[in-house]
């Protein structure tokens, strides 16, 4: 009888774990959210016609899949963890929308059009546009505190301000469209935001293509940056970041290095600045030593060293890329 007990526990603890994947129930380990997915489309095709109101009804870890078509928002709030928000480039239903779901702002004096307040949150796919006012509001900002999320494969442009705001650190932004702005930035990184990585994405006709402000240890790589009024990078005491395989392009000052120690900039494209970098070190003096230029691409093929020239307070300085690239890199 114990025997039989025995083997009838085994038997029942086995179907437990094998019962779940059997029948699709999810399996959730202990901390690890498995969401539900929520319908958005403008032609009320799926559970909601505006992202607002997906989200309001969503739970953290949820993901919202959002059709393809137009969507009149503007404020639009995240402040729950782990929330995707993925956008279909085709119709649900019988509908005739094709490409990345728009986001229309109003173009007016509104808050940010899409606000991030909560870590570990997606945005994937979207064409997001027009955010302005005598503010110069952002498109996307992602708050201080909300940390390791990742801003994928959108849109993003017409603003008055920064088409991306960050204050939060362990972000991702990665292999978007950015361009058109009155003011500002293509991408703003605000202190305290460290560690964040700026990947893979095109960044055009702004005032600034990236911006890192009292912001540390961030890597810029694989960027193509082009037609800034003012930097194509601008490091303002922004220790420690490394900026490697990025293409600058016919923009006022292709780099400049403001105060920030530590950096690293390496195996670039310089091409058709009207300058392609300069620097401004504070005191102590040698800490705007550890800064270092290397393989980069200044315009034209070289045999010699390529000046940097910049300043201490007034007194001019120079620090040299010690072996320039022959020919531009294929980014």
């Amino acid at each position: 009888m114990i025997k039989i007990i025995t083997l009838g526990i085994l038997i029942i603890l086995g179907l437990s774990c094998i019962l779940p994947t059997i029948i699709g129930f999810p399996f959730k380990s202990e901390g690890q959210a498995v969401g539900e997915i929520i319908i958005v489309d403008d032609e009320n095709d799926g559970d909601f016609v505006r992202i607002k109101d997906a989200l309001n009804y969503a739970n953290p870890g949820d993901t919202i899949e959002v059709y393809s078509g137009t969507y009149d928002e503007h404020t639009i709030i995240i402040d729950k963890k782990e929330i995707t928000l993925l956008g279909i480039s085709h119709e649900l239903g019988h509908g005739y929308d094709t490409g990345k779901p728009f986001v229309n702002g109003p173009g007016t004096d509104q808050d940010s059009l899409i606000d991030i307040k909560s870590d570990s949150v997606t945005i994937d796919g979207f064409r997001i546009e027009n955010s302005g006012g005598i503010h110069g509001n952002v498109i996307l900002g992602i708050s201080e505190g909300a940390d390791g999320c990742t801003i994928s494969n959108n849109d993003i442009a017409h603003s008055t301000s920064s088409c991306i705001w960050i204050g939060g650190s362990d972000n991702k932004i990665l292999n978007n469209n950015i361009s058109h702005t009155v003011i500002r930035n293509g991408i703003t990184l605000r202190d305290p935001c460290n560690n964040c990585l700026i990947s893979g994405n095109n960044i055009s006709d702004v005032e600034k293509g990236i911006l890192c402000w009292d912001s540390n240890q961030n890597t810029i790589i694989g960027n193509k940056i082009s037609r800034c009024s003012d930097f194509g990078i601008d490091l303002a005491s922004s220790d420690y970041t490394t900026i490697t395989g990025n293409s600058i392009e016919d923009s006022y000052i292709g780099i400049q290095n403001y105060y920030s120690v530590g950096c690293r900039i390496n195996n670039n494209n310089f091409i058709n600045n009207y300058n392609h970098a300069q620097f401004l070190w504070g005191w102590p003096i040698f800490r705007g030593f550890t800064n270092r230029w290397n393989g980069n691409y200044w315009n034209n093929s070289r045999i010699l060293p390529y000046p940097i020239i910049g300043a201490f307070i007034f007194i001019p300085l120079v620090q040299f890329d010690w072996h320039p690239a022959d020919e531009p890199y294929d980014i």
